[in-house]
């Protein structure tokens, strides 16, 4: 593994440890969640940027060949 991969899977995890941490923050300090709606939106825009971190910053950096 190249060192560019380390840097690039090491935004990525900073990325998943932030976005957790906001969300689970907003979750237990805020009444945002009470409505269903607001729930699953919330869950879905965490597992696009999750799925799109993990494509732009380890996918992507391996297909390249970095």
């Amino acid at each position: 593994m190249s060192k560019n991969r380390i840097y690039y899977w090491m935004l990525y995890l900073v990325i998943v440890i932030i976005s957790t941490y906001v969300f689970k923050k907003i979750e237990t300090e805020t009444l945002l969640f009470q409505l269903p709606l607001n729930k699953y939106t919330s869950w879905f825009i965490y597992a696009v940027i999750i799925i799109t971190g993990y494509k732009k910053f380890v996918f992507d950096p391996r297909k390249k060949g970095e």
